[in-house]
């Protein structure tokens, strides 16, 4: 602190001693001298002044040092007398932090201990069910699987989709259910409990009458879940299904998943099902973990037995291609008419020597915009990447010319995310904006920057692209023709939305929803069913195996609206014992996956 001052003293005597040498000679308001004896005289007199203050400092420290001496050899005298013994009141504080130390770290193992419990009661609690004994199967049990396999509840979408939903039953979403929903949780390859994937829902209560409704309960709500992540054993298909009595209250709401759940069909798979989203820092993050919510309608379809003579329909043809075309008639009559592809949206044979535009207001809204500038910012992020890793292999000789060029072709891809960060910020939008249109301005910078991409304003990439991952701009259109699905389909979703779409795009996505397609299904009766009961699509082995024991409680096919792929065009099979079903166990529901 002393230094400190007379550091200032010492400076303000310079300072002072200038600014005598400066006023010195210097006109006063009434045109008088300053004189310079006079300034001298003021000099002289500070100085004194200062050099008492100085040695006042000086004492006042001196004093202060002494005292300091004095009260630490006090503190030692006293501190020998007492045999150098601690306080009792620090003593006191030491030992009631020592004790509530103890306490914490014991909270702590308790804790431990009980999720370990817990953890491996719910391990026992699998186990037990997966290697639990059934009862043998009886009279009523048969007589029951004879009821279920001879009719189905057939499923469709309703597409075009009504706004607002008219009934709880649906597939994808989240589930519509009460707070205290019992979401599956089941152990991963890891050994963590991770929660399974929301397929979907039905609403037992809404159910038509038919051949075999009475097998299921009048009213409640039935909530399907599968292990789609890919990090399960075969323990994950048991407890799959959730049943809730009763009928939906008003406190019902909108249930998300209790833990981390996993992205569809992995972190590894979705990169190459939404490789928009690839440009994000973290995109395992950013991956869905939930399908889109489609509304469903169920019917009744009879299996359809060979015809007998005597019946109406037995000179048509041999009893077996009368009994096909009976079913073809009641599929026609639930479903539809069979639709044929059209391409309207495909990027095929879509011209490239001008900017081709799906249709008339395209980009309608923020999904298409995030979709296409997705596909652009993770094309640049992987050229970038590329370039670095090229530079990273180059001698660091600022004459190379190889490394000067890769430098001017990176700086390129950097300056063209710059000039263009106004309409790159659409590349992130909520899931609630998706369906939200663009204003026209949005539209016209996008459709320039699509035009700038279609003339070649990006340099020459680096990276050998082959097959999905060609280069631009011959891979606009497919960015193009995946942005307008997206993008009409978040329309459709959305109550204020819809209206942006033209009639015709409609029909173009109505192939996507639909379960009865042509050619194959006029050509050889070939169709991808969902359904309640009935009779399984037999794949390999599971449906034979399960059908004799077992009712088919749900049948989920690969299913382009929703992303369901299901391996090679397969199934999942949701299969339950009758007795279950009657006492309405339906955790006891036992899931199949299978494809080609």
């Amino acid at each position: 602190m002393l230094d400190a001052i007379l550091t200032f003293v010492a400076t303000l005597l310079v300072a002072v001693f200038a600014m005598i040498m400066l006023v010195a000679g210097v006109e006063t308001w009434n045109g008088a001298m300053i004189e310079p004896l006079l300034l001298r005289r003021t000099l002289l007199l500070l100085i004194p002044i200062g050099g008492i203050g100085l040695a006042f400092l000086r004492a006042r420290r001196s004093l202060r040092k002494a005292r300091a001496k004095r009260e630490a050899a006090d503190t030692r005298e006293n501190a020998r007398a007492a045999g150098q013994a601690r306080p009792a009141a620090d003593l006191a504080r030491r030992r009631t932090k020592a004790a509530g130390g103890d306490a914490a770290a014991k909270m702590v193992a308790e804790s431990q201990a009980q999720a370990k419990r817990s953890d491996g009661a719910h391990r026992a609690k699998i186990r037990a069910h997966v290697e639990r004994k059934a009862p043998p199967t009886s009279d009523a049990d048969r007589a029951a699987i004879t009821l279920a396999s001879r009719a189905c509840l057939a499923i469709r979408h309703v597409f075009p989709p009504r706004h607002p939903q008219r009934t709880m039953s649906f597939f994808g979403g989240v589930p519509l259910a009460p707070d205290d929903l019992d979401w599956p949780m089941i152990h991963n390859r890891k050994g963590l409990l991770e929660p399974l994937t929301f397929m979907g829902q039905v609403d037992l209560g809404a159910l038509p009458d038919g051949p075999a409704r009475s097998l299921l309960p009048a009213h409640g709500y039935l909530y399907f879940f599968a292990p789609m992540s890919g990090n399960f054993d075969g323990d994950a298909s048991h407890f799959v299904v959730r049943y809730v009595e009763g009928k939906a209250r008003k406190d019902w709401g909108p249930q998300h998943n209790p833990g981390f759940l996993e992205p569809i069909d992995g972190a590894e798979n979705a990169r190459y099902r939404y490789p928009w989203l690839t440009w994000h820092d973290k995109p395992e993050k950013v991956y869905p973990r939930f399908y889109p919510r489609i509304e469903i309608e169920l019917g009744w379809l009879e299996d359809v037995a060979e015809v007998e003579e005597g019946d109406p329909d037995a000179g048509d043809g041999f009893p077996w291609e009368v009994a096909k075309q009976r079913r073809r008639q009641q599929l026609v009559a639930f479903h539809g008419a069979p639709v044929s592809w059209n391409d309207a949206l495909s990027a095929h044979g879509k011209p490239t020597d001008r900017l081709w535009i799906p249709f008339e207001g395209f980009p309608t809204n923020r999904r298409t915009a995030e979709v296409l500038l997705g596909y652009l910012k993770s094309y640049i992020k992987e050229e970038t990447i590329g370039i670095k890793a090229r530079l990273d292999t180059l001698p660091a000789r600022s004459e190379d010319p190889e490394r000067s060029r890769l430098s001017a072709l990176l700086e390129r891809y950097t300056q063209f995310e710059k000039d263009r960060w106004r309409i790159f910020q659409l590349a992130t939008t909520g899931e609630a904006q998706r369906g939200k249109a663009l204003d026209e301005n949005q539209r016209t910078e996008l459709l320039a920057l699509l035009e700038e991409l279609r003339a070649g304003a990006l340099p020459e990439g680096v990276l050998e692209r082959h097959y999905m991952h060609k280069r631009l701009p011959m891979v606009l259109n497919e960015w193009i023709a995946r942005a307008a699905v997206e993008g009409a389909e978040s329309a459709l979703a959305d109550p204020d939305g819809i209206a942006q779409m033209p009639d015709a795009v409609v029909e173009a996505l109505r192939y996507r929803h639909s379960v009865l397609r042509d050619p194959d299904f006029s050509k050889n009766g070939s169709y991808a069913q969902h359904q309640m009961l009935g009779r399984g699509v037999a794949i390999q082995d599971a449906a034979e195996l399960m059908a004799p024991e077992h009712i088919l409680l749900l049948q989920l096919r690969w299913d382009n609206a929703l992303d369901w792929h299901m391996g090679d065009a397969g199934a999942a099979q949701y299969w339950i014992r009758p007795a279950d079903l009657a006492a309405r166990r339906f955790e006891n529901t036992v899931l199949t996956f299978e494809s080609h």
